[in-house]
């Protein structure tokens, strides 16, 4: 049985995608000219939410185990404020797109080193497909980001 700490990771990594995907549809909308790159990562954070809903679901029942290592709640919601916050500052019209691209790739790389989906512990094959594709995505999401800037830079 889930500790209500835990169940409070899950649902912050839930939000997390949520949050990243609602600042990549700001992206395609503020700097249209990588409309095709936002959108991309829009629908697959979208999907990454929907997996975390669906292995929560799955841990609550037992088929999935999560052992959240040394990762705190505040991590986790710290993450998220922060991309509130560039949410903001691009709504204000204060991030050019280069600086756009940096911090979606930091925010991506962050993802990776702290590893959050290594907290779900599963035995089924088609569910840990699910969360490989998951950190797939992510590595991807880095390398589409970081080339996306060196065209950016190549531009200027």
């Amino acid at each position: 049985m889930l500790k209500d700490y835990q169940k409070k990771i899950i649902d912050l990594l839930e939000q997390l995608e949520t949050r990243m995907a609602d600042l990549y549809r700001l992206f395609a909308v503020k700097y249209p000219r990588r409309k095709d790159l936002w959108d991309l990562l829009v629908a697959e954070e979208t999907r990454h939410a929907e997996y975390i809903r669906n292995l929560r679901t799955l841990v609550d029942e037992g088929k999935v185990i999560f052992d959240e290592k040394m990762t705190k709640t505040y991590t986790v919601q710290t993450f998220i404020d922060n991309v509130k916050n560039i949410y903001a500052e691009v709504e204000a019209g204060k991030v050019p797109l280069a600086k756009a691209l940096i911090v979606s790739n930091d925010f991506e790389q962050s993802i990776i080193e702290r590893k959050f989906y290594d907290y779900f512990i599963l035995k089924d094959p088609a569910l840990r497909a699910i969360l490989n594709e998951i950190k797939t995505d992510t590595f991807q999401h880095s390398s589409k980001i970081n080339k996306a800037l060196q065209e950016e830079k190549n531009r200027t």
